[in-house]
């Protein structure tokens, strides 16, 4: 406990140490500011600002103080006043002399009087000292007074949650970038920024050192000083200052001897915590909080005396029942009171709401709990659900609010009513508020549309349920008491909403449902479904109507069942369909039955048992036996309802049961198809399946009436299963033709299995179309004619077939391959085996023919690939073997197709060894490259060796340095020592002096001083660190000084003083320019004057006086050596007090003056005088000389520190000069090694121009001109180059044979043929075209004569046919007269026979085709026009053989055959030209040297093909068109 009689000392003592004065915030911060006069009425308020130390020191902690466990030593660096230096300190008890606790910078003395501090242990860094309030209290700033050196660096931390958490406010260093290296170190911008500052930090002075800290600092305006910002940084609840580093005086690394920490440590003199109790302006004064005992002079309490109606620790609530408008913070003109709420006296509690405040624009957010009286609302102004407003009471009065009288089953929430009268909103005091679906004053009726009123239904009535698709829409749509709906006409149901039996489809049509109107044979009835009117369809029917039947699937034609009258019995008459004859017939054809015989037919199929009627089909024989059903007799068309009678009389109207009696029957009407769909759905209960063959047909779809499949060609049948009369081979693929020969058989009808045709006498084969055996040239037969060697031949071409005795050709008239003689002569042994050298089969025979030389008598061998000789018994160049030996052969020379093959010399004839290799190969195989070059010899594929001389073994190349030998394979060559790389050019990492006969040499750099091993390959220069350099980074480099096996540091001369750059390489010091002097040349020397770098020589004067103070320094450095060991022994040798105090006095003066630059005349007086008078003294006692000593020596290496930075950042290792200086470095190197790339690339490159050069040279352009020109003598066909007598270009010519001669006579016959073509084109087609013309039109009028004369016979028919009926039709015409009349119809002739009209189509269709005649001259028109494409293709060939230019200064016409040039000449010489691609490969290597010399154009007159073969295709394209032409007007 601290002793009462020590009472802090609150501002006074505080006042005497500091020399500023704290200035208030201009922001308008009431802490900072008394309380107006006023008090708290019109304003804000606010308490008394103190020391929050002051009683509050038991809450003051630190983590270190020294003597706490047991008494300590410590020590004092700085100077002090009596001899004692160190100390002791014993913090065990509080009231020790000698206790330094935390609690001492609150009560700054001690019962004594005397001074106090608190201090930290010994040589401990991290200490904290902190504050823990009991309450929110505002904090403002900061103060303390060290009793040592002030921290190195520190922190100061707060936090407004009780130290859950914790924010900085400030950091403070020496140095900021080492201490705290990520915060900034610049100034202020904002309030709270969080910087780090060293002026508090200096190492001056050495006792009663100040750290002040302002939350707000005066030079930051704060727009918002109530601002939620501003309030979190002044609210503290916890404080703390944290020491981080300690002064030790240049000892970076503090030594942990007990001697060397008892100097180091943290004493503070003062603390305070400058701040107030923190009450948002809503009070003046505050009590101690709950459980703090106040009494304690000048202590800020921390609980606030609140005013204007608040509450709270820091008035930081309204007060109850005042939350009418929301807390706020009191300003100077603004008190910003808590207003009371207003509950019209049905309330005794509110809260505020902050979404009411902002509805009402900021005037009243005050909501009233719990409303007594049945009222409710904000202010307990509205009545209660089930109570509306009195209007005979006021809204204060406990009578305000009555209950409603509502009908509880019809009204809302059991009877509740409008709460008050408002009639913008229509609402009147008392009045119901009914359910949805109710009515009435009293909510009790259902509306109209509804019914059943009930209490549980929350709507209060039911809808009426009725589909107002099938409601009459006039009047009431249901009964109110049972719901009932009124119904349209085809509607029922309770809710109208199905329809009627045999109706569907509900919707809002006046009738409300529609028929369902199902086909009644094919439905079961005509009942639908009445969602989607689907009927019941029979089997295999579909759609809604049951109107389609299923894929697959067909109906019966009324002539269904048919029965065809070919039977065994009788004789089956197969008819041909023709495509121009009508087929009124069904099957292969009729059946011919015998004068006399009968014919039956045993049906036994009949579907439905009902009367049928027999139609029977006939022209000259009998067809085809079809019963027709007599549909009256079933449902839908038997009774006499009117849907019956409709059915007959459209079967009646549509001629429908006519139709199948017809020979062909006409296409059926819509309504036709409909009703034969529905009389076959009733008589076989559904569909038919269609059951198409799958071999004759493409699919199992047939047609919809009928059940015809769709038949393969060639196929017949309903089903698809017959073949057609004269075709055969039923099967996947359908039937094929019987194809009978006209000329050798009896009729187009062949056997329907195997398709045999019956033929002639004289005719054999299938189709009847050859001659027997032994014979050929069909139907003019022959026999065949094979000289005896064979008794066969083609049917067709009399070709001999099978030759005999080694006999071949088309009459076996010649030897066979390998034979020789004559076979004409007869059957025998005419042809004997060729002896080339052995015989045909003897397994030594080599040849392929060989024939009968006359002129020698020899026989001459044509012999196998491979061969040569007379008799083959030899081996062709390219082969070796030993054909002459009996079963010797002769194989091709393994050589890789590396050897020119017609070369005889390429390889051994015997051995087979290759001789003459090519493309840089060799070996026995040409298989490998040779010496000097790699690759793939197998591909053609050897390159010279690229291998760097320089980098290369010396034995593997030769003597002149030029070529180098290399892998035979990969090309890698074999490197020196040290040296890599695929062509030995460069050296090997960390290796260097490329090019030696020893191979490179280790780079051997400073593993120290260098970034690695690697360097320059020709200079070995290594890459250095900063400040070392030499070619292995071992010396310090260029500008640098120092040991380089210790450090190497830079000279950094100052460039005006300096003589250069570059120091002493030993000491760093620089060379001065005269004038200047220093270790950097920096400073002007003595005899100078002036501020550096203008430093101007002194008067000439100094010259005579600077001797003699130069005597004076030494006598005072003696003087001083006297000073040091009077100090030492104590003794004043006899001098007093005064005397060594003037003493002091005139060594001060002349250490002044010593230090000066220059003198001038008073001043060098001055100092004599002084000298004069300080030679009466022997000794010296000066009491300040090592304090102003050391002031003067810590100056100045502040000042030499501050000058190493600024230089470093400039300069330094780090700085821009030093990483330009190292950039330079690098670029250098890069550029030196791309430079060495680029010349290694530019030799090899070089070396393979040189290469092409000497292979272009070689190439020679005489091959193309002899192909071009001819083969002929050059006098004659001329050349590239050559002219004739007269000087003009000669190339090609008559009987030369070359490309140039061939294509100009490929192009003159082009042009005769093109010619000859057009007018032979022109000229038949304009006569063809003309007499088809006249043929139609003569056509065209017989047939409208035809026409003619058959519509008047037609009219007359009708007319006769009208009389018949009108007779037959009167009453009483006896059957006499109408059998009388029956027989007139009978024997009535048409006036042209069905033969007659035949014979009309026949020649009708004869002219037409008589027409045809034009495409048989077109025909022989294409064959003209065949052969001019075909010269055109031939000239288009030659015409691709040219020479192309290539870009350049030559004229833009196209050098070559298609040179459009207009030049006079037939021949120009043109700067330069390339060979078009189309040219060999080959001959485009040999002619690139000739592409330098000027390029031949060849005479234009003669080479204009191009344009000519566009001629002859314009002919051909007219032709096409006028044969198009012609086929239109056909």
């Amino acid at each position: 406990m601290v002793p009462t009689q020590r009472q802090p000392q609150v501002l006074g003592r505080l006042s005497k140490s500091l020399t500023f004065s704290f200035p208030t915030v201009t922001s308008g911060f009431a802490q900072e500011q008394p309380s107006l006069p006023h008090g708290c009425t019109e304003g804000s308020c606010y308490p008394a600002t103190g020391n929050l130390l002051i009683g509050r020191a038991p809450n003051l902690t630190a983590t270190s103080t020294c003597g706490l466990q047991r008494p300590t030593d410590y020590c004092i660096v700085s100077h002090l006043q009596g001899d004692k230096k160190c100390f002791q300190c014993n913090s065990l008890r509080p009231s020790d002399p000698n206790s330094h606790r935390v609690e001492n910078v609150v009560y700054l003395t001690d019962q004594t009087g005397q001074r106090t501090w608190w201090q930290s242990e010994n040589g401990e860094e991290r200490v904290s000292i902190q504050l823990n309030l009991e309450a929110e209290f505002h904090f403002t700033h900061l103060i303390m007074k060290f009793k040592t050196f002030r921290p190195a660096a520190m922190f100061i931390e707060r936090s407004s949650d009780f130290g859950r958490s914790w924010k900085i406010y400030r950091y403070f260093a020496f140095n900021c970038t080492v201490a705290f290296p990520s915060i900034h170190t610049s100034p202020l911008r904002r309030i709270d920024d969080i910087i780090c500052e060293h002026r508090y930090s200096d190492i001056e002075p050495s006792t009663e050192g100040e750290v002040i800290y302002k939350v707000l600092d005066p030079a930051i305006k704060v727009d918002d000083p109530y601002s939620l910002e501003i309030q979190d940084l002044l609210r503290i609840t916890n404080l703390r200052i944290n020491f981080t580093k300690l002064h030790t005086l240049g000892d970076n690394l503090l030594d942990r001897r007990v001697e060397v920490l008892q100097k180091y440590y943290y004493a503070v003199y003062e603390l305070v915590v400058r701040g107030s109790c923190f009450c948002y302006g809503h009070a003046s004064e505050c009590s101690p909080v709950e459980g703090i005992r106040g009494g304690v002079e000048g202590m800020i309490h921390g609980r606030c005396i609140c005013k204007h109606n608040t509450k709270g620790l820091n008035c930081e609530q309204c007060k109850n029942f005042y939350h009418d408008l929301p807390w706020s913070p009191a300003e100077a003109g603004n008190p910003h009171a808590c207003k009371g709420c207003n509950c019209n006296n049905h309330a005794s509690r509110c809260h505020f709401d902050m979404a009411v405040y902002m509805a009402t624009g900021n005037v009243s957010g005050g909501v009233c709990d719990d409303c007594l009286h049945h009222t409710m609302g904000r202010n307990c102004e509205l009545c209660k659900p089930f109570y509306y407003r009195n209007p005979a009471a006021d809204i204060r009065s406990h009578s305000a609010c009555i209950p409603c009288d509502c009908d509880p089953v019809g009204s809302l929430e059991g009877g509740i009513c409008d709460t008050d009268t408002d009639l913008n909103f229509g609402m009147i005091g008392g009045q119901c508020r009914c359910k949805e679906n109710v009515r009435g004053t009293r909510c009790d009726s259902c509306k109209e549309g509804f019914y059943g009123l009930s209490r549980n239904d929350p709507q209060g009535c039911q809808a009426c349920r009725c589909d107002p698709r099938g409601i009459i829409m006039n009047g009431a749509a249901c009964d109110q008491i049972s719901g009932d709906c009124f119904c349209k006409r085809y509607v029922t149901g309770r809710y109208c909403n199905q329809c009627l039996s045999e109706y569907w489809g509900l919707s809002n049509d006046l009738r409300g449902c529609r028929d369902c109107d199902c086909d009644f044979g094919a439905a079961y009835n005509n009942r639908c479904s009445m969602e989607d009117g689907q009927c019941e369809c029979r089997p295999n029917i579909i759609g809604r109507e049951c109107a389609e039947v299923q894929p697959g699937f067909f109906c019966m034609p009324l002539d269904y069942y048919t029965f065809e009258a070919e039977e065994p019995d009788v004789e089956t008459v197969h008819r041909e369909r023709l495509t121009e004859k009508m087929v009124t017939w069904t099957g292969p054809g009729f059946a011919r039955v015998r004068d006399g015989a009968g014919l039956v037919f045993d049906i036994t199929t009949i579907p439905y048992a009902m009367e049928y009627e027999i139609l029977l089909r006939y022209e000259p024989e009998v067809g085809l036996l079809a019963l027709l059903p007599k549909y009256t007799e079933l449902p839908g068309f038997a009774n006499g309802d009117p849907t019956s009678v409709h059915h007959r009389e459209e079967m009646t109207r549509y001629m429908c049961l006519e139709s199948f009696k017809m020979a062909t029957m006409p296409m059926l009407a819509d309504m036709c198809v409909q009703l034969i769909c529905s009389i076959s759905a009733i008589m076989h209960d559904g569909a038919l399946p269609c059951q198409c063959d799958r071999q004759g047909s493409y699919s199992n779809v047939c047609e919809k009436i009928g059940g015809q499949c769709r038949c393969k060609s060639n196929v017949m049948g309903r089903r698809c299963d017959l073949c057609i009369p004269g075709n055969y081979g039923f099967g996947p693929n359908g039937c094929s033709e019987c194809d009978c020969s006209p000329e050798g058989s009896l009729s187009n009808v062949c056997d329907p299995v195997t398709g045999q045709c019956l033929c002639r006498h004289g005719a054999n084969g299938r189709q009847c179309d050859r001659c027997f055996p032994g014979q050929w040239n069909f139907p003019n037969c022959q026999p065949c004619h094979c000289n005896g060697h064979s008794e066969d031949c083609h049917h067709s071409t009399g070709a001999c077939l099978n030759c005999r005795e080694n006999t071949a050709g088309h009459n076996c008239d010649r030897c066979s391959d390998g034979y020789y003689g004559n076979p004409v002569l007869g059957s025998g042994k005419q042809c004997r085996p060729c002896p080339c050298p052995g015989f045909p089969g003897s397994g030594h025979h080599h040849g392929i023919s060989c024939h009968a030389d006359l002129d020698s008598n020899r026989i001459v061998c044509n012999c196998k690939y491979g061969y040569t000789g007379t008799r083959c018994d030899q081996c062709a160049p390219g082969y070796h073997g030993a054909p002459e030996v009996p079963g010797g052969s002769c194989r091709r020379c393994q050589c890789n197709n590396n050897i020119d093959v017609s070369d005889p010399d390429s390889c051994d004839p015997r051995s087979g060894d290759c001789l003459k290799c090519l493309h840089n190969t060799h070996g026995h195989h040409c298989g490998e490259c040779r010496q000097g070059y790699y690759g793939n010899a197998l591909q053609q594929d050897c390159r010279r060796c690229t291998c760097n001389i320089q980098g290369t073994v010396s034995d593997q190349c030769d003597d002149l340095g030029n070529t180098c030998r290399c892998e035979r394979v990969t090309g890698d060559c074999t490197c020196r020592e040290k040296v890599t790389g695929k062509n030995c050019d460069r050296c090997a990492p960390r290796y260097w002096n490329f090019g030696q006969s020893g191979g490179c040499e280790p780079c051997a750099c400073d593993p120290q001083h260098s970034y690695g091993q690697l360097c320059n390959m020709f200079s070995g220069q290594c890459e250095c660190r900063s400040g070392f350099g030499g070619q292995r980074c071992s010396e310090c480099r260029e500008f640098y000084w120092g040991n380089p096996e210790l450090e190497c540091k830079a000279c950094d001369c100052d460039p005006d003083g300096s003589e250069s750059q570059q120091c002493h390489q030993t000491t760093g010091r620089c060379s001065c320019k005269p004038g200047f002097t220093g270790p950097r040349c920096d400073q002007c020397d003595r005899g100078y004057r002036g501020r550096f770098p203008m430093c101007a020589r002194c008067h000439p004067c100094f010259d005579l006086w600077d001797p003699e103070v130069q005597k004076l320094g030494t006598r005072l450095q003696n003087l001083e050596e006297q000073v040091k060991r009077i100090l030492d022994s104590g003794g004043t040798g006899g001098l007093n007090e005064k005397q060594l105090q003037e003493l002091e006095e005139k060594l001060e003066e002349v250490q002044r003056l010593i230090g000066k630059d220059a003198f001038n005349a008073e001043e060098l007086g001055e100092a004599c005088e002084t000298a004069i008078s300080m030679a009466g003294y022997s000794f010296v006692n000066p009491p300040r000389l090592a304090e102003f000593y050391d002031l003067i020596r810590k100056y100045y290496e502040t000042s030499r520190d501050q000058e190493r930075r600024a230089n470093a950042t400039v300069s330094g290792p780090r700085g821009p000069v030093k990483q330009s200086e190292r950039t330079r470095e690098r670029v250098g190197a890069l550029l030196l090694e791309r430079e060495n790339a680029l010349r290694k690339t530019g030799a090899v490159q070089k070396k393979q121009l040189k290469e092409l050069e000497s292979n272009v040279m070689s190439l020679t352009i005489d091959p193309i001109s002899r192909k071009v020109r001819g083969v002929s003598h050059a006098d004659r066909c001329g050349g590239a180059g050559c002219r004739d007598d007269f000087g003009n270009r000669k190339c090609g010519g008559d009987g030369c044979g070359g490309a140039l001669t061939l294509s100009s006579g490929a192009l003159k016959k082009a042009e005769n043929v093109s010619d000859a073509l057009t007018d032979s084109n022109e000229q038949l087609i304009q006569g063809k075209a003309e007499q088809a013309k006249l043929q139609a039109a003569e056509m065209l009028k017989k047939a409208n004569e035809a026409k003619d004369t058959l519509n008047t016979s037609v009219e007359d028919l009708r007319r006769f046919i009208k009389t018949v009926k009108d007779f037959l039709n009167e009453e009483g015409a006896d059957p006499e007269s109408i059998e009388l009349v029956a027989n007139k119809v009978l024997n009535i002739s048409f006036p042209i026979s069905s033969e007659d009209i035949n014979k009309i189509v026949q020649d009708i269709r004869d002219a037409i085709e008589s027409i045809t005649e034009a495409d048989r001259v077109l025909n022989e028109t294409s064959k003209g026009l065949q052969e001019a494409q075909v010269l055109l293709k031939k000239a288009e060939e030659v015409r691709s053989v040219r020479f192309t230019p290539q870009p350049g200064p030559a004229p833009p016409s196209a050098v070559g055959f298609s040179s459009h040039s207009a030049s006079p000449h037939p021949l120009e010489l043109l700067p330069t030209c390339r060979l078009s691609r189309s040219l060999p490969r080959l001959l485009q290597d040999k002619a690139q040297e000739r592409l330098r010399q000027p390029c031949l154009r060849l005479p234009s007159p003669h080479f204009q093909l191009e344009s000519k073969a566009l001629t002859a295709q314009r002919l051909v394209m007219s032709s096409q068109r006028k044969r198009h032409n012609i086929n239109v007007i056909l």
